[in-house]
């Protein structure tokens, strides 16, 4: 009986040892790291390859429409305005700074704590993470040195006024060449 469990003790211990690795090796951490260059990490590289996973899996998007056409608030909704980075297509190099413009319709205003940030298909909420270094105001956001890996990255932005009008925006990003 003993020589049994001795085996088995045994045959566990691999096991063991082997969850215990893959464990600390897809590991998480828990707040956002803050690299030794004063940045902060906007987007972790796992969420940067779960974003990228999420899009190849997608299915194709519709072919564009063969006119042209300028996106138009709704009246009475706010808007945002992207200001940094300013050239859509573009690559940026990390760190990163976002400045963002806040519309709001007339007669309404801004209110700041209904400010979010999704990241790509998944729409992952960065918003926590954000908001630690950003300053968020009733005109704007500011985020400077946010660390965002190479590649191409979406993210949603998303804003309320005092009426609960939403305003969404995209913003892409290349980090890197």
């Amino acid at each position: 009986m003993n020589t049994v469990l001795r085996t088995a003790a045994l045959g566990l211990a691999p096991l063991w040892a082997c969850s215990l690795a893959l464990l600390l090796a897809c590991a998480v951490p828990a707040g956002p790291a803050v690299a030794a260059e004063g940045g902060f990490e906007l987007i972790t590289p796992a969420e940067a390859r779960q974003a990228a996973q999420a899009e190849a899996a997608a299915p194709p998007a519709p072919s564009p429409p063969r006119t042209r056409s300028l996106p138009v608030p709704r009246p009475n909704q706010p808007s945002i305005q992207v200001l940094t980075p300013n050239a859509p297509g573009e690559a940026v190099s990390a760190p990163v700074r976002i400045e963002l413009a806040f519309k709001p319709a007339p007669g309404t205003r801004i209110v700041p704590s209904t400010f979010r940030v999704l990241y790509g298909l998944l729409k992952i909420d960065l918003t926590d993470r954000l908001k630690k270094h950003a300053t968020v105001t009733e005109t704007g956001v500011v985020v400077d040195r946010a660390l965002v890996p190479a590649g191409q990255h979406r993210l949603i932005l998303q804003v309320a006024d005092d009426q609960g009008n939403l305003a969404e925006q995209e913003l892409r990003l290349r980090v890197g060449a």
